[in-house]
């Protein structure tokens, strides 16, 4: 008898655990879909929270009513072209203009500061710049900017290159997705994209 009520427990514990777990995975939200396709002009700029190498939280919104920000995502640390165009970066805002400018990638924090030193060995001096760090590429899936090549290798979820002009409004108003990886807009090209905001 005893070992019948013990067996009937037992059952019931199972069903209820089952049961609650069942209901977990039904109602747990599903995971977010990488985009397709690109954003894109006149679309508004998806919002995203990442840290910089020191670890501070930025927030691409922040900058809502208050100046344009220009994105760019590069594909990593290891990679040459992504280096060059960063240090080039670093030439593109005139003096106290009020223009925010990221760039994010994959790498965390370690490599993305390494990055940052490397660039600034050049003797031209420092990234005043944020560097983010998007190490489950949500941010990069968000924009639609991931590249399949490397899916299931060790750089698995790195982005085509991409620069986006985003107006204070947080509407996209200019656009340069590379399928290159060696080629990235120039400096002049992208100021010719924020002069078109005045």
């Amino acid at each position: 008898m005893k070992f019948r009520r013990f067996a009937a427990l037992i059952l019931f514990v199972v069903i209820v655990v089952h049961s609650a777990f069942s209901l977990t995975q039904q109602f747990s939200a599903p995971e977010e879909p990488k985009r397709a396709e690109p954003v894109n002009l006149g679309e508004q700029a998806p919002d995203f929270t990442l840290e910089d190498i020191k670890g501070a939280a930025v927030t691409l919104s922040s900058a809502r009513g208050k100046m344009p920000t220009v994105l760019v995502f590069f594909r990593g640390y290891w990679c040459p072209f992504c280096a060059r165009q960063l240090a080039e970066l670093r030439s593109l805002l005139k003096p106290n203009e009020q223009v925010r400018l990221l760039a994010v990638s994959v790498d965390d924090h370690e490599k993305s500061k390494q990055l940052a030193d490397k660039i600034a060995a050049d003797g031209q001096g420092p990234v005043t710049y944020s560097l983010l760090s998007d190490p489950d590429h949500k941010v990069i899936d968000a924009y639609g900017l991931h590249d399949p090549a490397y899916e299931g290798k060790t750089f698995d979820g790195i982005p085509h290159p991409a620069v986006y002009v985003i107006d204070r409004n947080g509407r996209v108003t200019w656009v340069k997705v590379e399928s290159d990886y060696k080629v990235r807009p120039s400096n002049e090209d992208i100021r010719a994209a924020l002069a078109s905001l005045h």
